[in-house]
C-alpha cells in the first residue's frame, strides 16, 4: 500500500509540474523595475557605453494603476540634464547623442524558473514617431555569462500598432539559476523635450481589462471624506479581503485588511487605493491635504 501511494503522489507531482503555466496579463499595480542601456549613435560606431539601474518615471514610463495602463515614451532626462554636454547632446546640431534603451520590466523572482510562461497585453494607442520602436519581451538573463539573455533575444518583439501581443516560454527555456523578465522596452535617441509632443508614445493595457471597463470597476468602491487628512474609510459593495494605497508611480506606502486607515502621515498629493475583492481588484483615487 506504502508503494501504491508513493508512486501516486510522484505521479500526481509530475503532472501538476507539467501542467504548471504562469500566464501574466499585463498588470500596472505589480513592482515595475527601470534599467537602461545606452550605446552610441549609429554614426559613430554603435558601442555599447554602460547600463544602470534607472528610476521608472525618468525612463519617459509612466504607470497609472488607476487605467491599468502604461505608456511608454522617448526618453527625455539625459538631454534635458545634459544639454550643453557633448556626451548627451551633439553641440552643433542639439540633437541627442546617444541610443538609449529604455527597459520597464518585472522581475517575479525563482518561482518562475521552470514553469512555462506567457506575457500578454494590449496596445490601446500608438503615436511613436519615427526613429522608435517600442518592445515586449520575456528574458531569463545568465549571470554566469555576464548576465546576457539565455534566450538570445528570441522572445523580444516589436510591439504591434494596436491590439494584443503575447510572447511565452517554455519552462526548458527558464531554467533554475536565470534571472527570469517580462515587461517593454523603447529604443531611439535621447531626445529634446520640446519635441515630446510629436515624437509620441505608446498606451498598454490589460487584454482582459479595457481602461474604460476599469474606470466603470473603480465607482464600486469608495473612499471618504476626500480630500483626506486623517481617518480614511474604504467602501464596497463586495467584501474587501484586502488594500493598499500607492501613489502615482505605483510606490506601495500603505496596506491592511481594515476598512479605515490612518493616512495622516501621507505627504499631500493624489493616491491611489486598490482593493482586492477576492475575485477581482478595483481601483480609486483620493487627495490626501
Amino acid at each position: 500500500m506504502k508503494i501504491i501511494f508513493t508512486s501516486l503522489l510522484v505521479f500526481l507531482l509530475s503532472v501538476s509540474t507539467i501542467f504548471a503555466q504562469n500566464n501574466i496579463d499585463f498588470d500596472a499595480s505589480q513592482s515595475w523595475i527601470g534599467f537602461m542601456n545606452v550605446f552610441n549613435l549609429e554614426t559613430d560606431g554603435g558601442a555599447y557605453q554602460f547600463g544602470s539601474p534607472w528610476e521608472v518615471p525618468l525612463l519617459k514610463s509612466t504607470i497609472n494603476v488607476v487605467d491599468n495602463s502604461i505608456t511608454l515614451q522617448p526618453n527625455f532626462n539625459t538631454y534635458a540634464e545634459n544639454a550643453t554636454d557633448a556626451f548627451w547632446v551633439n553641440q552643433t546640431t542639439m540633437e541627442g547623442n546617444k541610443n538609449m534603451e529604455a527597459l520597464t520590466f518585472v522581475e517575479p523572482g525563482t518561482s518562475f524558473n521552470e514553469v512555462d510562461l506567457t506575457f500578454s497585453g494590449s496596445v490601446v494607442k500608438s503615436t511613436l514617431a519615427e526613429g522608435y520602436t517600442a518592445y515586449f519581451f520575456i528574458k531569463a538573463l545568465d549571470p554566469t555569462n555576464d548576465y546576457q539573455d539565455a534566450l538570445g533575444d528570441a522572445k523580444v518583439l516589436a510591439l504591434p500598432a494596436s491590439g494584443s501581443f503575447s510572447v511565452s516560454a517554455t519552462a526548458a527555456e527558464l531554467a533554475n539559476g536565470l534571472l527570469v523578465q517580462y515587461g517593454f522596452s523603447i529604443r531611439g535617441t535621447n531626445a529634446n523635450p520640446a519635441e515630446e509632443a510629436a515624437l509620441g508614445g505608446v498606451v498598454i493595457s490589460s487584454m482582459s481589462t479595457s481602461t474604460k471597463n476599469v474606470k466603470a470597476a473603480a465607482a464600486k468602491v469608495a473612499v471618504s471624506p476626500n480630500p483626506a487628512d486623517g481617518l480614511l474609510s474604504i467602501r464596497s459593495e463586495a467584501r474587501i479581503a484586502s488594500f493598499e494605497i500607492r501613489n502615482l508611480s505605483g510606490q506601495v506606502m500603505l496596506s491592511g485588511t481594515d476598512s479605515e486607515v490612518d493616512v495622516a502621515n501621507l505627504s499631500s498629493g493624489i493616491y491611489v487605493v486598490l482593493v482586492d475583492l477576492g475575485d477581482r481588484r478595483e481601483a480609486v483615487k483620493f487627495v490626501k491635504n
